[in-house]
């Protein structure tokens, strides 16, 4: 398993399908890297954010193109 430190940065331009690593042309599978802003506060009060990163399901390459979203826990 990759550490974020394998991640690479990428922009995106009109679409997004085509792994620049090896050249898969078949999209890619997407996985969330969770972020806390506010190290300060602890993690029940800090916010949340979870990177989306994508992976290229045939070489494994997996990038991050500046996307975040917050994932609601199902946890209680």
């Amino acid at each position: 398993m990759g550490s974020i430190a394998d991640i690479q940065t990428i922009k995106v331009g009109d679409e997004l399908h085509v792994c620049p690593q090896c050249g898969y042309d078949h999209g890619f599978h997407t996985s969330f890297a969770r972020k806390h802003s506010g190290n300060d506060m602890p993690e029940s009060s800090a916010r949340t954010l979870d990177q989306v990163i994508l992976i290229c399901p045939e070489c494994g390459a997996r990038y991050d193109v500046g996307w975040t979203c917050t994932l609601k826990s199902t946890v209680e």
